[in-house]
């Protein structure tokens, strides 16, 4: 017993050089016998702990010398200092032998020993683990998770992962380009597109309803609202005219009947759309989310314009082509974490009316943003 008692000494008190004669009050050697334990090693250092009795002097026995002992054996080796004075404060609680359990603890602070920070207060939760943070509200599931990834907000584990303001951004092509064969036994077909060049541009707003949620994955009703754009931009010089009763593609000839080059050549087409996109999202997966839905629009109107590569001059031409004033399709979305979504559009009718240009839908594809 006396062995432990006198080992435990270390654990509560740094090594502190001391005179043997003149750093120990006199306060403490009258009291020494009865409710102090004094320990010296070798002539000038004493370590000495002070108990107002032997009860409470016992309690020393519940804490772990050899965690104090490794634990002073580091700071002393990691001390840059030649002084032969060394003062720390030790708090007893870290070298319990039992300590209590955190887990059903409702307020706690805890790190991790391979990283991480987790602190609970009530229900709520906080873990921060290899650059992302998580927050857990405890009660219906819902968490919010911030890491590093293209979006800027990601929504709570009760909405969807598509809710809030989005922009997309992608690129136009012909799902199907069929010619218009007339009367006259001729043929019109929409040029060919420039890949990089003809592009396609959303700005909406989607609100979201939960029809049901599990504890890995949440099926969603998503509403939307988007005003998007088709940009257009054909190959060679043959720009779209308006005829009386169809569209055409010819080229622009000078004075002298020869064909100008074009440096531009494009139609564009502005939408207002509504869209119902269910979703299915996962709560922790490389796949963030699923939607494949519908949407509608309704034309706000055309204009056409070239530039002439010689001259720079542009011609706009804002007639109304014969463009069918409404668009409705099929949309498709698929949510990667830490990237940005990706998504596909069809149009499921022709860009023209019937019989006054060629059958052609549409087909755009790319990534949001937001």
């Amino acid at each position: 017993m006396k062995i432990k008692i006198i080992l435990v000494i270390a654990m509560l008190l740094s090594l502190t050089e001391l005179s043997a004669n003149n750093n120990v009050p006199s306060s403490i050697r009258k009291i020494s016998k009865n409710d102090s334990i004094i320990v010296r090693f070798g002539n000038k250092t004493r370590m000495v702990i002070y108990g107002e009795n032997k009860r409470e002097l016992e309690k020393i026995l519940k804490y772990d010398l050899n965690a104090l002992l490794k634990d002073l054996k580091i700071r002393l080796d990691s001390t840059q200092q030649d002084t032969t004075l060394i003062v720390e404060e030790f708090s007893g609680d870290d070298y319990l032998k039992n300590k209590p359990d955190l887990g059903d603890d409702k307020n706690y602070v805890r790190i991790g020993k391979r990283g991480g920070l987790r602190i609970r207060n009530g229900n709520t939760k906080v873990e921060i683990e290899s650059g992302s943070v998580e927050v857990n509200d405890g009660e219906d599931g819902n968490f919010a998770r911030i890491g590093q990834t293209a979006k800027s907000y990601v929504p709570s584990w009760g909405s969807s992962p598509r809710k809030g303001f989005n922009i997309a951004l992608g690129l136009n092509t012909y799902g199907s380009n069929t010619p218009l064969n007339t009367m006259a036994g001729t043929s019109v077909e929409m040029p060919d597109l420039k890949p990089f060049g003809s592009r396609y541009i959303s700005l909406g707003y989607i609100a979201s309803t939960t029809v049901a949620r599990g504890q890995k994955a949440r099926l969603s009703f998503d509403f939307g609202i988007d005003f998007s754009w088709y940009n257009l931009m054909f190959e060679g010089n043959n720009k779209i005219v308006r005829n009386q009763d169809m569209i055409n593609f010819e080229p622009l000839l000078n004075d002298e009947q020869n064909e100008i080059s074009l440096e531009k050549n494009k139609y564009v087409l502005p939408f207002v759309n509504l869209s119902l996109m269910p979703t299915l999202s996962f709560r922790r997966s490389f796949i963030s989310h699923i939607t494949a839905g519908v949407y509608g629009g309704y034309r706000l109107g055309s204009y056409s314009k070239i530039v002439e590569r010689e001259s720079d001059d542009k011609t706009f031409d804002r007639r109304n082509f014969f463009a069918n004033d409404v668009r409705y399709g099929l949309g498709f979305e698929l949510g990667i974490r830490r990237f940005p979504d990706l998504f596909v559009n069809y149009d499921l009718n022709d860009l023209y009316k019937k019989n006054h240009g060629p059958s052609v839908k549409m087909l755009s594809f790319g990534i949001k943003l937001f």
